[in-house]
């Protein structure tokens, strides 16, 4: 039961961390090319969530790893963005994905 909590939590925070670092790349970049406008742009953030959700089984230095390829690989892949500023995107999500780690790993202390 623990480890499905764990991953439902894990699961709002990256939707939120997605969110957040795509509003902080826009703010960033206000005349460069939008990741929201992209036409797949549903597609790669539900993915990219799921992904990264699925990811928070696996204990930490490995996970953090994946979690941050995936990122990555949204970032400069999919959401086809020039390397510089597909950079900026995954560094904020990889400042994310810790701040969520230590977020689940709290709560499981709890449970």
């Amino acid at each position: 039961m623990a480890h499905v909590a764990a991953l439902l939590i894990f699961a709002a925070l990256a939707a939120a961390s997605w969110s957040v670092s795509v509003a902080c790349y826009r703010s960033t970049f206000p005349g460069g090319p939008d990741p929201a406008a992209h036409p797949n742009y549903r597609a790669t953030s539900l993915g990219v969530v799921a992904a990264v959700a699925l990811t928070c089984l696996i204990p930490f230095p490995a996970g953090y790893a994946a979690g941050v390829a995936a990122w990555a690989s949204a970032a400069f892949g999919f959401l086809e963005l020039p390397a510089g500023r597909a950079a900026v995107p995954t560094a904020y999500l990889a400042a994310a994905s810790v701040v969520t780690r230590l977020v689940v790993l709290g709560v499981l202390a709890v449970v």
